[in-house]
């Protein structure tokens, strides 16, 4: 099984109702294609998802009453994603399991470049990677931003300084993430213009 990769990014949306957002997502579909593809190619397996859909949050409510100030918004997306909307920060799960995103450069930088094309639209400039399991969600829910999310990580333990790092600290420490920056990305976008 394993734990699965967990993304946290800003977000400016004030409509986060279904039709919103499968449109402002909607130049992303050759990305949702391209994860798709890759695995269904490389790791025969196809996620059932190929469609935005509302998921069911009623649960938040449930398991821990007056726990969160929001409530979020949550969306099945193509090829395997979960998409979580805070007021402020958008939570992205993914199945792709994080030892595997850690070790695997083709699934990383696949994953990578969905969530470089996701800040692009969003208009941000860092992602944080994550174990799914970690309560960054906690931080979402309760309406921080994502510079209060980040400078609560700074504050509680430095971040991960490579990929490997962040999959070792998973099971060591409460604070196992990963901030990306995309230099990489941004410089080779910058090449191609």
């Amino acid at each position: 099984m394993g734990i699965e990769i967990h993304i946290t990014v800003p977000h400016n949306l004030t409509d986060v109702s279904l039709g919103n957002v499968s449109d402002v997502f909607r130049p992303l579909d050759e990305a949702f294609g391209e994860t798709s593809r890759y695995y269904s190619q490389r790791h025969k397996f196809e996620h059932p998802s190929r469609a935005w859909a509302s998921r069911d949050t009623s649960g938040y409510q449930r398991s821990s009453p007056g726990a969160y100030k929001y409530i979020p918004t949550a969306f099945d997306a193509p090829a395997g994603f979960y998409f979580y909307f805070g007021p402020h920060v958008l939570s992205i799960h993914h199945h792709t399991r994080l030892a595997l995103f850690c070790q695997e450069p083709d699934v990383r930088q696949l994953l990578r470049r969905f969530t470089y094309r996701v800040l692009k639209l969003m208009s941000g400039e860092r992602g944080i990677y994550s174990p799914d399991d970690y309560s960054i969600c906690d931080l979402i829910f309760d309406g921080r931003t994502f510079t209060e999310i980040e400078t609560h990580l700074l504050r509680s333990g430095s971040p991960a300084s490579s990929f490997a790092e962040l999959e070792a600290r998973q099971s060591l420490t409460n604070y196992s993430y990963y901030i990306d920056r995309f230099d990489d990305l941004r410089a080779e976008t910058a090449s191609s213009t």
